[in-house]
């Protein structure tokens, strides 16, 4: 009877260790969902990432979600290209909540398309977030943007075989590179 519980202990450990990976997983896919849903201007995205009754601070704005993401769409509207990248993860997972660091890049095109010496931004910086699990959705529930830097630099327009590149232009769902590359759901409110 004791190989039996043994071999019903290692099991419930696999259970478990199976189910903090897919959890672990599902909150990189919450934050990759975020870096997509202003880079192509998803709003229903956005809806998949914060949840309306969290608690926002990105220095220009401190309040609620539910203000937060309008907010934050309306800045990436104003800008003609974006490119936001997160990386270099850390987490803190404790049941069906998590504090998760990470690493913040992103740029700021005034254009749509390459102009040669169009000044741009690139900032630096890293998200304290505080992610929960509702009703089996990881969202975010406290988020605190740290700007390390930010420096204007110069874009250099791609000419002769590099302007043969792909590029992309005005984003947004309807764009035809687009994918939802998600079965998320927006999050309910508490």
């Amino acid at each position: 009877m004791s190989e039996m519980n043994d071999m019903l202990a290692r099991l419930a450990a696999v259970e478990r260790e199976l189910a903090r990976q897919k959890d672990l997983r599902d909150i990189e896919d919450l934050l990759a969902r975020y870096s997509r849903a202003l880079d192509w201007l998803d709003d229903a995205m956005l809806d998949t990432v914060f949840y309306d009754d969290a608690e926002i601070d990105y220095g220009f704005f401190k309040g609620s979600g539910k203000d937060f993401k309008p907010r934050l769409m309306e800045v990436e509207h104003s800008v003609g290209r974006r490119w936001h990248f997160t990386s270099q993860l850390k987490m803190d997972l404790h049941g069906d909540t998590a504090d998760v660091e990470s690493y913040n890049l992103s740029l700021s095109l005034p254009n749509e398309t390459p102009a040669d010496k169009a000044p741009y931004a690139i900032f630096f910086g890293f998200y304290k977030d505080r992610v929960l699990k509702r009703n089996g959705k990881w969202g975010i529930i406290a988020r605190k943007h740290i700007l390390v830097s930010g420096s204007p630099l110069a874009e250099i327009a791609m000419d002769g075989d590099m302007g043969m590149l792909n590029q992309i232009g005005m984003t947004s769902p309807a764009h035809p590179d687009y994918r939802p590359l998600t079965q998320a759901q927006a999050l309910e409110s508490a």
